[in-house]
């Protein structure tokens, strides 16, 4: 009898033992995936942010507004913009469908026309991919979110995400004028040792106040509050703010941080965008992490098979 119970006592320490290092090699394998972006996904995100630097210089001369961009989609030989409303007249190398809601663009062609390094700035900065949809690499524009993003599902997950997206804001070519804020809890090293390489656009900062002061640059005489670009986040303008500066501020905070320090509440920049880490209820915009790697959008609506996170 003490046998049988020694033996039983010594195979759940094994089971358990066996289960604690598959999820610290499954932990360490996924980190190391996201301390730099494979050569496959640097180049398809340089051809992104090539034709984002298109639709930037061909629409000054043309005197009309920049687009709002949906979602961009990636799928090897094409790159694809899928418009928010139709807008027939796209700008060198792009071409317009009937419809006016699709622009596209031969990858090929781009890449001869100039380097990833080469070209004005665009406005799109916060764009990171979110996954793949049978086979296409999807890309969304966060910034054009009208409000906070709540990112949801299985806490390791939502973790693994977070950091794969905030990785390519702050490494990849598109996001080269984008700075990221990690707040609060959001910035503990459970968030931060998982990012790899560090980067002069990542920062991290202990409450909301330390967080809004990043990147502002205030007139001479101007006192605290927010600035002329400030608005309140929900229903703001974000078009005459885009329209002043291409910087872009993702903000990141946990679901507690959020509730706790009232960020629902929070004046920011038309170009300011925050991610929680997290369920709040409000929250109109919702990526939600399903256990098989997919990714449910929400009100976005874009399909997503396989999550980036999953992508290294």
């Amino acid at each position: 009898m003490i046998a049988s119970i020694a033996l039983c006592v010594g195979l759940g320490l094994l089971l358990l033992l066996g289960a604690a290092l598959i999820r610290r090699r499954r932990n360490s394998t996924s980190a190391q995936g996201r301390s730099a972006l494979s050569g496959a996904s640097r180049r398809a995100l340089e051809t992104v942010a090539l034709g984002l630097r298109a639709v930037a210089a061909g629409r000054p001369h043309g005197g009309r507004p920049l687009p709002d961009i949906h979602v961009v989609v990636h799928s090897g030989q094409r790159l694809t913009l899928r418009l928010a409303e139709a807008d027939d007249d796209a700008p060198a190398p792009w071409t317009a469908d009937v419809s006016g809601k699709e622009w596209s663009v031969d990858t090929a062609r781009l890449r001869r026309g100039g380097s990833a390094g080469d070209g004005p700035t665009h406005p799109y900065s916060l764009t990171v991919t979110l996954g793949l949809h049978r086979g296409e690499r999807m890309l969304v524009d966060l910034a054009r979110l009208s409000g906070p993003i709540a990112l949801t599902g299985d806490d390791d997950d939502v973790l693994l995400l977070a950091q794969a997206l905030i990785s390519e804001v702050v490494s990849g070519p598109v996001g080269t004028l984008a700075t990221v804020v990690l707040v609060g809890s959001a910035a503990t090293p459970s968030v931060t040792d998982g990012l790899g390489a560090r980067s002069a656009r990542l920062h991290t900062a202990a409450s909301r106040g330390e967080a809004l002061a990043v990147g502002e640059n205030k007139l001479p005489g101007q006192r605290g509050g927010p600035s002329s670009l400030q608005t309140l986040h929900m229903g703001r303008d974000r078009g005459a703010a885009s329209s002043r500066t291409h910087a872009r501020r993702l903000f990141v905070v946990t679901a507690a941080q959020y509730r706790n320090e009232r960020w629902g509440d929070t004046p920011l920049r038309g170009t300011d965008t925050l991610l929680v880490l997290g369920y709040i209820p409000a929250l109109e915009w919702n990526l939600q992490v399903k256990p098989d790697g997919a990714l449910l959008t929400g009100r976005l609506g874009v399909p997503v098979d396989t999550h980036t996170a999953r992508l290294n």
